[in-house]
Formats: structure tokens, sequence, C-alpha cells
């Protein structure tokens, strides 16, 4: 008997120290869960790009959950806390699943998702960030850089209209103070819901050299999206979108971050994470790229510089705000 316990007490050591290890060594703390919302070109993008990045640090793996419950049970039932660094949720219902099925001791990065309906989705879970560490890399461009766009693809057009919902009418103070800085004269409209879209945007065009179309559900949305561009269209008042899709359907120009960008980004993330940094706020993406429609500049006999050029001034910009 004195011998069996000899030799367990080794056994119980390494045990302990094994343990130990996992909880405060990155390199025994090495996985990262990705559940994703669905399938498709854009999911398949980011993934490839999120673990490229991820692959640069080659102690650290990934467990993806694609597209179902099923998957994502799979993948979640992987998590042990001190052993997985982190979880990203891809989409919305990434992230619901997410919110409601994980160890609260795992930070989440949440991506490929509109800021509001992360905020709303994290009001609906009514997580308590003290005893959770949630962030996230939002779809959506800041308006900051959406006026910056106005300004060096359009300098010389200085009177800027805006239609807002009740959604995107949250950001109409911000919006007023943003334009004032960059010498636009701002024409704001409200519009309730999509059938008060039309009279709204023709009080705007009236007085606009230039539209900027930010989403919001309940007013531009992919049933009213359209019947904008052809409204400013015939109006010759060229539309900054929001979107590369926007953009092909005949708005004038967008900045925008691509599933890829996004991708490469969180994959920063992650190797910050396995490094000990703590998951930051979450934030606008920090990728994007800019996209011209030639044939509606043509149209509107509007010069516009190449898309590199605006996209590297508008790096510019934001590197000489901090």
């Amino acid at each position: 008997m004195g011998a069996i316990q000899s030799l367990l007490c080794p056994v119980r050591l390494w045990l302990g120290v094994a343990l130990w290890l996992a909880l405060i060594h990155p390199s025994w703390a090495n996985n990262v869960v990705v559940l994703v919302s669905g399938q498709g070109t854009s999911y398949t993008e980011l993934l490839e790009s999120l673990q490229t990045e991820i692959r640069k640090t080659p102690t650290l793996r990934t467990t993806v959950g694609t597209g179902g419950t099923a998957s994502w049970d799979t993948s979640l039932s992987s998590i042990t806390y001190g052993t997985t660094q982190l979880l990203i949720a891809v989409g919305s219902n990434a992230t619901r699943a997410a919110l409601e099925s994980t160890d609260t001791r795992i930070p989440v990065l949440c991506i490929l998702l509109p800021k509001s309906t992360y905020e709303a989705m994290l009001a609906t879970a009514k997580v308590n960030s003290g005893q959770r560490r949630i962030s996230a890399i939002y779809l959506d461009q800041p308006l900051s850089r959406q006026l910056d766009l106005v300004r060096q693809a359009l300098p010389k057009s200085n009177r800027l209209g805006v239609v807002l919902g009740p959604e995107s009418g949250r950001d109409a103070e911000r919006l007023q103070i943003l334009s004032e800085a960059r010498g636009l004269t701002l024409t704001l409209e409200r519009a309730q819901r999509d059938t008060a879209l039309y009279p709204a945007l023709q009080r705007t065009l009236a007085d606009t050299d230039v539209l900027l179309a930010l989403p919001d559900p309940y007013v531009i949305n992919p049933e009213t999206a359209q019947n904008v561009l052809l409204t400013s269209f015939r109006q010759r008042v060229p539309v900054i979108g929001f979107s590369a899709a926007y953009v092909r359907a005949g708005a004038l120009a967008a900045v925008f971050s691509s599933p890829a960008q996004i991708g490469t980004e969180a994959g920063e993330i992650a190797r910050q994470v396995y490094r000990g940094q703590l998951l930051g706020a979450a934030k606008y993406p920090r990728y994007f790229s800019v996209t011209i429609n030639r044939q509606v500049a043509n149209s509107l006999n509007l010069s516009i510089e190449d898309e590199t050029t605006l996209r590297e001034r508008l790096q510019k910009l934001e590197r000489n705000d901090f």
C-alpha cells in the first residue's frame, strides 16, 4: 500500500502543476472557439482571414462550429475555463447562442453585426458587464469616417442631406457636430416609417449637394433603398452609401469593411488575448475599403479620385486624430 501511495504522489503533483500551468500560462490555454451563424461566401471569407491571422501564432488553435445548433453545441462543449482563451461569435444568431450558452468566465468577441443589433442583443440578454467580458467589432462604419469620405470624394459639395429614421435618429446630434467640424451644412429630415420617406427625401434633396444614406430598418431598408437611389439620381444628387452592394446598386461611393478585413482584425484580437491582453471595448472596424461607382460618377459629371487614394486619405485623417 505504501508503495502505491509513493507512486501516486508524483502523479498528483504532476496533475496539480499541469492544472496550475493551464490557468496561468498562455501556451496551455490556447483554444479559440468560433461560432458561425450560417454558410456562404461572406462567412467563408471571414473564416479564412481569421484563421490565417490566428495561424501566425502556431500554438494557438481554433474550434469552429458552423451554421446551426448541433454544430454550436459541439463547439460550446469544447469550451473549458483555463484552456479556452476566447469565444468569437460571427453574426447575430451565433452571438445569441454565445450569450445564452457560454461559461460567463470566457470572454466573447461578437463580429459581423451592426452596432444597433449588438447593443439590442446585450440589452435583451441582460448581460452583467461586471461578470462577463464581452466586446464587438461592428459591421457598420463610424459617422466620422463616412463624413470624411463625403469631404474627400466631393470637396466642392458643402450641403449634406440626411433622412433619419427612429433608429438612426439617435445619432442626430453627433451628426450635426461632426458635419460642422468638416465645414458641411447639414439638412436633416426625419421619417418615422418608410411611408414617410419619400416626402422627407424630396425636401432634403431640394437643398443639398450630396445625400448620405444611413441604413435604418424603419426607413432606408432593402425595400426602400432602390427608390432612394432613383429619386436622388433624378434630382442629380449623388448618394454616399453604406455598403459595397449599395454602390453596385447605384450609390456614388461608400466606405465599408469586408468580411475578410473584419476576420483579420478578429484574429489580431484573439492573438492579443492569447498574449495576456484584456478584451477591449466594442469598436468600429479598424480596416476598411472605399468603393466608387464610376458609371454613376460619369453620369453626374463628377470627377473623383481613385479608391486607393481616397482610402489612404481617410486612414491619414484617422491617424492624425490620435
